[in-house]
């Protein structure tokens, strides 16, 4: 055999080595492996984890930071993910496209924010006529608010130019005037306050007033072969949940390790999220009205009954 071949072999077995290596730890049956966005709406992962709350509790959860709720759909659609924390909107079109992915809990309501510069001229919607706005994308729940909000002054996204930006980057841009506004979550509705570099225009609440916001959702293959894991991670969401609204500073404090901003502007942050856990017959109603609100607005082009978007056997309420 020559010295090419030669290589060419150890460059193969090295290729089937690595791949064995990345499926047994992608399919490792004994960690959880939960998707989330760099958002407050996730407090109480980020507090279970900075608690080692799943450790004590013998589960063995591996997170992962992603930029969007698409992103973490696609990854639970691979199988790279077990569990995600997003938006419902991604939630909403990815079931609707036959994603075999199931709601097993809920995350919060409202916040987000439109956030406009601290000197604006723009105080009202109708303002925005002509006026460049960054989302963190077009599947996210906050494209939805502003395109609902819009047209109630019979305004569509052509009356603006709306533009797509990373998450992280978006209260810079208006701080360096390259945006006249954004609509974004918590932290970064509140990011902009903190720096005086913005104000805040409106907050969701105002949009629809306690909005379904964030939602946790779980691969069904998983669901079936692993709902002892599943059941006592969400009960750790759920007790984790009352432990955030309970205890706000201590909270903020390990949010903010989690997000990269501070104590404070977390606490300013953390008050515009409701959090809540249980899949009760009000926030499933809730996701309904939305779902029928997307269908409205021509973004989603089916109508989903609650067996299909809901497994309510261990969040129900």
């Amino acid at each position: 055999m020559g010295r090419y071949q030669l290589i060419l072999l150890f460059l193969i077995v090295i290729l089937v080595l690595v791949g064995a290596w990345q499926v047994s730890i992608s399919n490792d049956p004994d960690i959880i492996t939960v998707g989330y966005i760099p958002c407050d709406h996730s407090a109480a992962l980020f507090v279970a984890e900075a608690n080692n709350t799943y450790e004590k509790e013998g589960l063995n959860v591996k997170s992962t930071q992603l930029a969007t709720g698409s992103d973490i759909i696609s990854a639970l659609s691979s199988g790279k993910l077990d569990v995600g924390y997003l938006g419902i909107t991604p939630t909403l079109q990815a079931i609707s496209q036959g994603v075999p992915i199931k709601i097993v809990g809920a995350v919060n309501l409202d916040g987000t924010g439109i956030v406009v510069q601290k000197n604006s001229k723009i105080q009202k919607i109708p303002d925005l006529e002509g006026k460049t706005v960054a989302t963190p994308g077009v599947s996210s729940i906050q494209d939805i608010l502003l395109l609902y909000e819009l047209q109630k002054y019979n305004m569509t996204s052509d009356d603006l130019n709306i533009v797509s930006m990373n998450i992280y980057v978006i209260p810079s841009a208006l701080a360096a005037d390259k945006i006249d506004a954004y609509i974004a979550y918590e932290p970064f509705v509140s990011i902009a306050r903190y720096r005086n570099t913005g104000q805040v225009m409106m907050y969701s609440g105002e949009i629809i007033n306690n909005h379904p916001c964030c939602v946790i959702v779980a691969r069904e293959d998983f669901i079936k072969e692993h709902p002892d894991e599943l059941q006592k991670f969400l009960k750790i969401h759920h007790t984790t949940t009352e432990y955030v609204k309970s205890h706000p500073e201590d909270s903020a404090e390990m949010v903010s390790q989690e997000i990269v901003t501070n104590s404070k502007v977390e606490q300013m942050a953390m008050k515009n999220v409701i959090y809540v856990s249980l899949l009760d017959e009000k926030f499933q109603q809730s996701v309904i009205d939305f779902m029928i609100m997307e269908n409205k607005l021509g973004y989603l082009n089916k109508t989903l009954t609650a067996e299909q978007l809901f497994d309510t056997r261990f969040l129900g309420g």
